[in-house]
């Protein structure tokens, strides 16, 4: 029987957040990026989510809090809180910044009140879910805890047309890490239907982005990625 793809890369990022000793973006998956290229792409990617003084915003799967670090660096005026299900790299969130960060799983964060959030995000994490049904839970979960005319930010997602070179790329890239073979990478790919009929389904105006059409020529992964921008309208439903 072939192991829950979420569980396995639950293990692998709670002995991640462990061992730490370096910089937030590379405890969170980061390692090829320096400091200046983390910040300049998460820049530009959120550039489009219209972040404003005195939002809030809260992150599903935020790790050890690198993403939301670099949003602050741009935003310092904004409140942030997230939930992740590592407590290692949760642990290291809650050193890190200041805002409310629980365990918990992305698909199921009842616990959040609805129409709560100006922006709710999620950067590189749904390519580790268990499949395009937890894929559906996640979002509708993200909608439901987002104020109406508010978005949903959803990054870094593979893109299931892309797949083949998706493996080709990481061959080269990710060559030397340890955690998953280069070759046949254990992740999620996602066709960008899914994203158009969830948005149809719920009522959400959806907008889709390749992510090498950013300025991010350091960033080989851009290649097969792209990023989910929704917002929540009236007669939006997370139902």
């Amino acid at each position: 029987m072939k192991a829950d793809r979420s569980e396995v890369w639950k293990g692998i990022w709670n002995k991640k957040g462990q061992q730490a000793n370096s910089s937030l973006h590379h405890i969170d998956g980061f390692d090829l990026l320096d400091v200046k290229q983390w910040n300049r792409m998460v820049y530009q990617i959120t550039k489009p989510i219209g972040i404003k003084s005195g939002d809030l915003i809260f992150e599903c799967g935020c790790g050890a809090g690198a993403f939301l670090l670099s949003i602050l660096k741009y935003y310092p005026d904004i409140k942030v809180s997230g939930i992740d299900y590592s407590e290692s790299l949760l642990e290291i969130a809650r050193k890190s910044l200041n805002g409310d960060f629980y365990y918990a799983d992305m698909t199921n964060i009842d616990f959040v009140k609805s129409n709560k959030y100006d922006h709710v995000v999620s950067f590189s994490t749904f390519h580790y879910l268990s499949s395009e049904e937890s894929v559906r839970k996640a979002v509708r979960e993200m909608v439901r805890i987002t104020k109406v005319g508010g978005s949903v930010f959803i990054g870094e997602v593979s893109d299931l047309a892309k797949r083949k070179d998706a493996v080709s790329i990481r061959e080269l890239t990710h060559k030397n890490h340890v955690h998953v073979s280069a070759s046949n990478p254990d992740h999620l790919f996602l066709p960008k239907n899914l994203f158009r009929e969830l948005a149809e389904d719920m009522s959400l105006h959806l907008t889709i982005v390749d992510q090498d059409t950013f300025d991010l020529p350091f960033y080989e992964t851009a290649k097969y990625r792209y990023s989910v921008y929704l917002i929540k309208n009236k007669c939006s439903s997370s139902r």
